[in-house]
């Protein structure tokens, strides 16, 4: 299958999601922009910490500012700004967490692939890539706890809804492959990339 222009890669974290966006970018030159990436800036701005419950705040603040899918909004209107300059052939948005992001996604034309794993599996990759990040140092009992919040729509996982937006994905994948390497094969193929 050949992916359209726009993707919105979501999925549960240390799942793949930015190993989609980073082959797309690097076998076809598709812009790759993580949504909790543009979140870590605006904390950085702030010049607070990067914790999830400060990531899951300024995603709540902009989305009762300017709408259910603001951060995709704001990344698309970036990106057709900027493809013919840069010569973009397209644009995965990953990090997507809340159904209005993936909508928002999908009237532009994109579409939303789900990604998953165990998460004993996930959580290896989390220790084992050591990215240094204060939102990834904790126990499995924490990291299943902060998931459990971000899956349903409440105060404590700051509105996110992850159920919701694997609910509207199109396409869902398992990423229990035994390599990194095994994994991108599976997408090349599967996608055409």
């Amino acid at each position: 299958m050949k992916l359209p222009e726009i993707v919105g890669v979501a999925g549960t974290n240390a799942s793949g999601k930015d190993t989609l966006g980073a082959l797309r970018e690097s076998l076809h030159g598709a812009q790759f922009v993580s949504l909790s990436d543009i979140l870590r800036r605006e904390l950085d701005k702030r010049g607070l910490p990067h914790e999830r419950e400060n990531l899951r705040s300024v995603s709540r603040e902009w989305r009762e500012e300017e709408g259910p899918g603001a951060m995709s909004l704001r990344s698309i209107a970036a990106y057709e700004n900027e493809k013919s300059e840069k010569k973009y052939t397209g644009l995965t948005l990953t990090s997507i967490r809340t159904p209005g992001e993936a909508e928002a996604i999908q009237r532009a034309g994109g579409l939303i692939i789900w990604v998953d794993a165990d998460p004993k599996i996930r959580y290896q990759r989390i220790l084992s890539r050591n990215l240094g990040r204060p939102e990834d140092q904790k126990s499995f009992e924490q990291f299943i706890d902060e998931e459990e919040a971000e899956m349903h729509p409440s105060e404590k996982g700051g509105g996110l809804d992850m159920a919701g937006v694997r609910d509207v994905a199109d396409i869902k994948i398992i990423n229990e492959f035994d390599s990194l390497e095994a994994y991108e094969a599976f997408l090349k193929k599967e996608f055409e990339l």
